[in-house]
Parts: C-alpha cells; structure tokens; sequence
C-alpha cells in the first residue's frame, strides 16, 4: 500500500522487450527505510542491460533516491514524496544522462479492509546533465488498484499515463501483479504488463523477492 512505511529490502528483476530494439534487463537493488510512521524513504541502485542496434551494454544505470511523507486526510491519506535521480549510467542505452527532479503527491483511499485505491501525479524534471541528452519535462498520472487477503497474498493494478512538455509524446503502461508472502517476513511477486500509445516497449516483465524488517 502506498501509504505504509515499512523497511524492506528488495531484489527487483525486470525485462522490456522493445519494438526498435532486442530488449533491455535490470537488475535492481532496492532499500526501504522508514524513519518514522510517517517518513520514509528508498534508494535503489540497477545494473541495466541492453541490447540493440547491433550492439550490446552490461553496466550500472541511474541510481534512484526518494523521501516520502504521509499525513491522514479525510478517509484517505496524502501521500507527498520526492525522488531525486542520478545520472550514474556509463552508455547512453542504460540511462537518460540528467540529474531529474521528480515531485510527486497522491491521495490513498482504503476499500473495505483489504483493498485501496491510490490516485496521484509525478512530475519529471531535468535539471542538470549531459547537454548532448535531450532535457526532460514530463508529467504522469497513475492510478493503483489494489487487493491483499492478510498476510497470505496481494493483486494489483497499475496504470500509468505519461506525457512530455518537451516533444509531442505520450505513454500509457498498464501492469498487472501477483503477489504472496512465502516466509513470515519474505514476499515474492511477478508482474505482466504492456505499454501503448506512443511508447517503444511492447511488453514488461517484472518480478521481485521482498524482505521486510
């Protein structure tokens, strides 16, 4: 659930399969730290393949590092964060070569006592980088969908609508997970998912192992 602040370490595996290339892979280190009940924050650090356009790169991508800040509001609770993304990758293929910016504020609305539903918008910005790199200025909108039998297994929906102020360009990622607790404090989950519109990726393939503290 987006509201929750919980530490978590997570092995995160993903596959894109893209329409102008063969595919790109990652594999992501991430760390959740909850500071209080309602601060938090994560970092996560990828190594990204890539392979296309004849050739092919194995290195480190761009390293992500987020706070985050829930209040209760109403039914809901209002979720506040910003994520600050660094252009570590060594090959354009595995990064975006900018330092960005990414504010974001979403409202979470619980469902009966195991569902929720989580609207909220993130802004893309660029603010430093490789002038070579196209700059970035997009905003996205995502919707969440989500449904947990306590402490046994989760399903969830993601749908997540981007657009560019820079170029004439817009996404719409759709995901669909599966999750279940194997361990008292282990989860592992899969998720499947496409992109349409204007977007380069025909098909997504995430999965995950979760252990929580």
């Amino acid at each position: 659930n987006p509201r929750d602040n919980i530490t978590k370490t997570e092995i995160i595996y993903r596959y894109d399969a893209l329409d102008l290339a063969d595919y790109s892979q990652s594999l992501t280190l991430k760390y959740d730290r909850a500071f209080t009940a309602a601060w938090g924050g994560n970092v996560e650090v990828p190594i990204v393949a890539f392979k296309g356009f004849g050739s092919s790169d194995l290195a480190l991508g761009d390293v992500q590092i987020r706070l985050r800040q829930s209040t209760k509001a109403g039914r809901g609770t209002v979720v506040l964060g910003a994520e600050l993304v660094v252009p570590t990758a060594s090959e354009d293929t595995l990064g975006r070569g900018k330092v960005q910016l990414k504010p974001a504020v979403g409202y979470v609305v619980p469902l009966a006592d195991t569902g929720f539903l989580y609207m909220g918008y993130k802004h893309f910005l660029s603010i430093a980088g490789d002038d070579d790199r196209p700059d970035i200025d997009e905003r996205q909108l995502r919707l969440v969908l989500g449904h947990a039998a306590p402490e046994v297994r989760w399903l969830l929906g993601d749908a997540r609508y981007t657009t560019s102020w820079k170029i004439t360009a817009e996404q719409l990622d759709l995901e669909v997970e599966n999750g279940r607790m194997i361990a008292a404090s282990t989860g592992a989950w899969l998720r499947r998912g496409t992109s349409t519109l204007g977007s380069h990726r025909d098909a997504m393939i995430p999965a995950g192992v979760r252990f929580i503290r």
